[in-house]
């Protein structure tokens, strides 16, 4: 999954001064990764929620965990 947005340091320096060819261009990478995530939901592909929120709250902890894994219904 290519989860960085390709138009992150695109376009302008203000929020509000998107062009229109950087908005369509994140429009399709959106898409694309809905149109992933879907696939996965469809295929039994989660994670569970307490996991995450445990892994994240562990970032920068002197007890760090590893990403919880993905695990199928």
């Amino acid at each position: 999954m290519d989860t960085v947005d390709p138009t992150a340091n695109d376009g302008a320096d203000f929020p509000g001064q998107e062009t229109e060819e950087v908005r369509q261009r994140r429009l399709a990478w959106e898409a694309r990764m809905i149109a992933e995530a879907d696939a996965e939901i469809a295929a039994g592909l989660y994670v569970d929620g307490d996991e995450v929120d445990a892994w994240l709250a562990s970032i920068g902890t002197d007890h760090a965990l590893p990403p919880p894994p993905t695990r199928r219904r």
